[in-house]
């Protein structure tokens, strides 16, 4: 028996399915969001998007849409969701009184509406007021949060990113320069509209680097120091079709075959995370966020690779999932999965260090203080302090 199929002996362990919810994908699915609302007596809608998506013509479809049912609409959102930005935007949904909320963007604007649903349902008048419900977190383990209320406005998903933001209860959000997560698992989208067409604006390096980002979610999830059957197999089938498919969408954006599959890689990236919490990437690449404006996916591109280095250096008893990762990634992956992911960068022509993002040398304590108090941190495979985190950052610059 394979080794990297087999699960050690613990105490029992109980893997929670993914919250209810309808993904909806293809072609032209977005025709079928006047159904879904119907179908969950949703009669009035606020939808939240940004500037770039306002005059689009996916925007005009989606008005066309919703026609009566669109009872207002804010394009306030910003990359990364600084706490000020949320105060016009739940200041208008509170004023329009919606029975749902749907989100028309990538990753900072599905968190934005997930924080506004969370502010109406606690009464927060400001992102301020919002972070009394971040979650604290105290390395190695103790984590604290203020608790939700069970109940939150619908949220509807229609994703222009491959952030995958749109498959989880958790949001986040920036104060002073650090990234703050909080989370509920009732501010999960209850329904997840994933359509090619909708995407056709977003910028080739910003879908492709959002595409990276997803690959982040399928290592960091197979490496967890928890896996299960469920989240490795769909950890690597994502990482296949990921790997596949994203040259494609870099090559020609006009191919919706390419985009559907990087849509529904990017879904099975995030299928049952929760379970396993991701890692040290990501941990980083927020405070890279918070600290320093680099985006998301950008952040994955340049931290996955060295992350991945330190734990082939630090677990031997790693390699055959090091191995098996490798294999799905293909013929970039030869020489193993670090060097996969830096290929599959180069091939997509994203950014690669530190270095080239404007990051500077004397922000890394800083950003290594404020990963250390980020909550996935803990579920790296790897133990690891604030020096050693610098010590990524300087692999990565």
């Amino acid at each position: 028996m394979s080794s990297q199929h087999q699960y050690p002996l613990r105490p029992v362990v109980a893997y929670d399915e993914t919250l209810s919810r309808a993904v909806v994908y293809g072609q032209d699915s977005v025709d079928r969001l006047p159904s879904l609302c119907t179908e969950r007596s949703v009669e009035r809608v606020f939808l939240l998007t940004t500037q770039s998506l306002l005059n689009s013509e996916a925007m005009e479809r989606l008005r066309a849409l919703l026609q009566s049912r669109l009872a207002g609409i804010a394009c306030g959102t910003r990359q990364h969701v600084p706490v000020e930005s949320l105060d016009p935007l739940i200041r208008a949904v509170a004023e329009a009184h919606p029975d749902a909320l749907v989100s028309f963007g990538g990753g900072s604007v599905i968190d934005s509406t997930k924080a506004v649903a969370a502010a109406l349902a606690t009464g927060c008048t400001t992102g301020q007021e919002l972070l009394e419900y971040r979650t604290v977190f105290e390395y190695p383990s103790r984590i604290t949060q203020r608790p939700y209320p069970t109940a939150f406005l619908p949220h509807l998903a229609v994703p222009t990113t491959l952030s995958a933001a749109e498959y989880d209860g958790i949001f986040g959000y920036t104060a002073g320069r650090v990234k703050h997560l909080s989370m509920a698992p009732g501010l999960a989208p209850q329904v997840v509209i994933l359509d090619p067409t909708v995407t056709r604006s977003t910028p080739r390096d910003l879908w492709t680097s959002t595409g990276v980002r997803a690959v982040d979610h399928c290592v960091e999830a197979y490496l967890s120091r928890n896996p299960t059957p469920v989240t490795d197999a769909t950890a690597l089938h994502g990482l296949e079709m990921l790997f596949e498919f994203l040259p494609h969408c870099a090559d020609d954006p006009d191919d919706l075959e390419a985009r559907l599959q990087c849509q529904l890689a990017s879904w099975l990236s995030m299928l049952g995370v929760s379970n396993v919490v991701l890692g040290l990437s990501h941990g980083i690449g927020h405070q890279l966020g918070g600290h320093c404006g680099v985006p998301h996916g950008v952040t994955s591109c340049v931290m996955l690779p060295p992350v991945i280095d330190l734990v082939a250096e630090r677990l031997p008893e790693a390699r055959p999932r090091l191995a098996r990762l490798a294999a799905a990634m293909g013929t970039l992956a030869e020489r193993g999965p670090a060097e996969g992911v830096r290929r599959l960068v180069a091939r997509l022509r994203l950014p690669n260090r530190l270095s080239g993002l404007g990051v500077s040398r004397d922000q890394f304590p800083a950003i290594a203080e404020a990963a250390m108090a980020d909550l996935v941190v803990a579920f790296s495979p790897v133990t690891v302090d604030r020096d050693q985190v610098i010590e990524l950052l300087e692999a990565a610059y």
